[in-house]
């Protein structure tokens, strides 16, 4: 761990870059005289592995996902831990105020996107997303709950899903 010192005012955005691997597991703190301190931290990762930003021992969902820009929506900055992912950039941005403690960690799920030669009419027309689902859980022989559709969206018939592990299972 090591401290860095930063001027944390209303909209500020830093970038963290690494010389070498980053760590798997962070912990981020702004401490602050100015209870009103607070910044936007991105940090480019040299791989698109999943990671979740932490708060109070619970991990914090990403921002809702934005049909025009197909991404996660932006960080706004409002409420401490609110965080989205970049993909492609493979850059993980979140928000922090004064004393609030963030930590992230590896995410145990699979990101991922299929292209279909379908119309959005056909795609709905045999059953959209939940018949997505059925056939992406049978086909890898999971639970269907472990399947989440990010968003649907024209280009052909593209499909953003996650996979995250059975929660209800050991």
């Amino acid at each position: 761990m090591f401290p860095v010192i930063v001027h944390a005012t209303d909209a500020s955005i830093y970038d963290l870059e690494f010389t070498g691997s980053p760590a798997k597991k962070m912990r981020f703190k702004l401490i602050s005289q100015d209870s009103g301190a607070k910044m936007t931290v991105r940090i480019k990762y040299p791989s698109a592995e999943s990671r979740a930003i932490v708060k109070n021992n619970e991990i914090v969902e990403m921002n809702a996902w934005n049909e025009t820009s197909r991404g996660y929506g932006p960080v706004m900055q409002t409420t401490c831990g609110e965080n989205r992912y970049i993909g492609v950039s493979n850059i993980l941005e979140f928000y922090i105020t004064a004393g609030c403690e963030l930590f992230i960690q590896p995410r145990d799920a699979i990101q991922t996107m299929v292209r279909m030669e379908w119309t959005m009419n056909e795609f709905f027309d045999n059953g959209g997303t939940t018949s997505f689902i059925d056939k992406v859980a049978g086909s890898l022989g999971i639970h269907a709950s472990t399947i989440k559709v990010v968003g649907v969206y024209t280009g052909s018939v593209v499909v953003d899903y996650s996979i995250e592990p059975d929660k209800t299972t050991g």
